[in-house]
């Protein structure tokens, strides 16, 4: 558990600091009301945060389509020897 918590806080620092500068480049003069600043990160936030979890089930998708197509490749091999 103590090798991904490194990667996790990479991970969360790396969005963080997303979220911060596409903030800043869309409101480069804050918001009128502070009140208003934190909802409009957090939903920033929460779609990079869905993104990332996008990304990686698709990348977990792939690698198991792989290994399974590897898996049947081998069957086939062994089913015809």
């Amino acid at each position: 558990m103590g090798w991904t918590d490194s990667w996790n806080r990479e991970f969360h620092e790396a969005i963080e600091a997303r979220v911060q500068a596409e903030f800043r480049a869309l409101f480069p003069d804050g918001l009128r009301n502070a009140n208003d600043t934190e909802p409009w990160i957090e939903k920033m936030r929460s779609f990079y945060y869905g993104r990332m979890t996008n990304t990686a089930m698709l990348l977990t998708a792939a690698a198991a389509v792989l290994v399974a197509v590897c898996s049947l490749v081998v069957s086939v091999i062994a089913l015809m020897h």
